[in-house]
C-alpha cells in the first residue's frame, strides 16, 4: 500500500500512527460505494486519508476548529491554490495586538497567572490576520480554510505540549521566537466532502456505507483542551477565566455560563457506553468501525458485549507508544500508569445486521 500522508495540529489521541491499520481494515469491507462518515473527526486525519482513497466523506465534531480543518482538507476537491494570493496578503500584514495577544501572549491575568503561550509578536500578527480574514468576500468554507492555516502556523510556535489546559512556565523552546507563516494546507485530491458541527447523538447524518468512530470516551474534555483554537475559529472574542484564561463558557465551575452544547456523554464512565450503543444504533450505515484504546472509559468487554448483538463483529489490535501527556507530571496512582510506555489500540468492526439468534 502506498504511504498515506495526513496533516494535523498536535492532538490528544491522534490516530496518525494507526491510520494504515484503519485503512487496511476498511478497504477489506464489501461496500457498494465509497462513502464514509467520520463522526468524531478531530483534526480530520482519518477523513483526509479516505478522501485521498476516493471516499466521499462527511465529517462532524463538537469542536468548532474541526470545521476549519475539514474545509481546508476535506470539503473540497483538493485544488485550493486559488487561496494562495490571500495567504500571501495575510503573511504580509503588520501585527496589531488584539484579543489573542491580550489574553495569551506574555501577560499576567486577573488571577496573577503569567500566561506565555505565544510571544507577543506572533500574537499581534495572528490578531491582524484573523481580523483581515473576516473582511474577505469569500465563501464560508474558504474563510475556514484560511483560519485553519492560521491555527497550523500558531501550533508550530506555541509554548505548550499541545494542550490548552495548562501552559509551560518560561519560554521552553527556541521555536517560540520564530515568526508565524501561513501555508496552503495540503488537501488530498478526491471527492469533496461535507462537514456538520454538532452533537453526534442529534445530527441527522446522510446515509453512507461506513461510519468511522473515534469517540473521546476519556475524562479529557476536548472542549477545554483546545479552547483557543475554537475561539480563533469563531472569533467571538469571549470573556476568559481561571489561571489559564479559558473561555468562560468552557469553565465547569461556572455552571450558569457553561455552554451546554459542549457537554459530552463520552467524558464520563457512567454515560459513555450507553451513548456509544445509542450512536451505533442511529447511524444510517452498514458498517461501524471503531478506534478503541485499552485506556478508554469503556472496557473491551463492554465493546465485545455490544458487538455480540450483531451478526458480524471483528477486532484488530496494534500496540504503540502512549501519548506524551501520559508521562508528564504524574504522581501517586498516575505515576504507576506513567511507567507504562505502550498501550494497545484496537480497530473494531461491526456490521449492522442484527443477529436473529439463528445458527449458520
Amino acid at each position: 500500500m502506498t504511504a498515506i500522508t495526513t496533516k494535523g495540529v498536535r492532538y490528544l489521541g491522534s490516530k496518525n500512527k494507526i491510520i494504515p491499520l484503519i485503512v487496511e481494515v476498511i478497504e477489506e469491507l464489501q461496500v457498494n460505494e465509497k462513502t464514509l462518515i467520520d463522526v468524531f473527526t478531530g483534526t480530520t486525519r482519518v477523513a483526509q486519508a479516505f478522501k485521498g482513497l476516493g471516499y466521499r466523506v462527511t465529517t462532524s465534531d463538537l469542536s468548532w476548529a474541526s470545521e476549519a480543518y475539514s474545509h481546508a482538507m476535506v470539503c473540497n476537491d483538493g485544488k485550493m491554490e486559488y487561496l494562495q494570493p490571500y495567504l500571501d496578503e495575510l503573511n504580509a500584514l503588520a501585527g496589531e495586538a488584539g484579543w489573542l495577544t491580550n489574553n495569551y501572549c506574555d501577560i499576567v491575568n486577573a488571577r496573577g497567572a503569567h500566561i506565555q503561550v505565544w510571544k507577543p509578536h506572533n500574537g499581534a500578527k495572528a490578531d491582524a490576520i484573523r481580523e483581515k480574514i473576516e473582511t474577505y468576500d469569500l465563501p464560508h468554507g474558504d474563510k475556514m480554510a484560511l483560519v485553519a492555516s492560521l491555527i497550523f502556523a500558531l501550533d508550530k510556535v506555541d509554548n505548550t505540549v499541545g494542550l490548552q489546559q495548562a501552559y509551560l512556565k518560561g519560554w521552553k523552546s527556541k521555536r517560540v521566537n520564530e515568526n508565524i507563516v501561513l501555508n496552503l494546507l495540503p488537501s488530498p485530491e478526491g471527492p469533496a466532502g461535507t462537514h456538520i458541527v454538532g452533537d453526534a447523538l442529534k445530527i441527522e447524518y446522510p446515509a453512507a456505507e461506513i461510519a468511522y468512530l473515534d469517540p473521546p470516551y476519556t475524562p479529557a474534555d476536548y472542549s477545554t483542551y483546545y479552547h483557543i483554537w475554537d475561539s480563533i475559529t469563531r472569533w467571538d472574542k469571549p470573556p476568559v477565566t481561571l489561571k489559564t484564561n479559558r473561555r468562560l463558557d468552557r469553565s465547569k465551575s461556572q455552571k450558569e455560563t457553561r455552554d451546554p452544547d459542549m457537554i459530552s456523554p463520552w467524558y464520563s464512565k457512567k454515560t459513555a457506553f450507553e451513548a456509544t450503543k445509542q450512536l451505533v444504533d442511529r447511524l444510517p450505515v452498514r458498517y461501524v468501525v471503531f478506534s478503541y484504546s485499552d485506556e478508554g472509559l469503556i472496557t473491551l468487554e463492554q465493546m465485545k458485549e455490544m458487538g455480540s448483538e450483531y451478526k458480524n463483529f471483528n477486532i484488530y489490535a496494534k500496540e504503540h507508544q502512549r501519548h506524551v501527556m501520559s508521562r508528564i507530571g504524574a504522581g501517586g496512582d498516575k505515576a504507576d500508569k506513567a511507567k507504562i510506555k505502550k498501550n494497545v489500540e484496537y480497530v473494531i468492526v461491526i456490521e449492522k445486521e442484527q443477529n436473529d439468534g439463528s445458527e449458520e
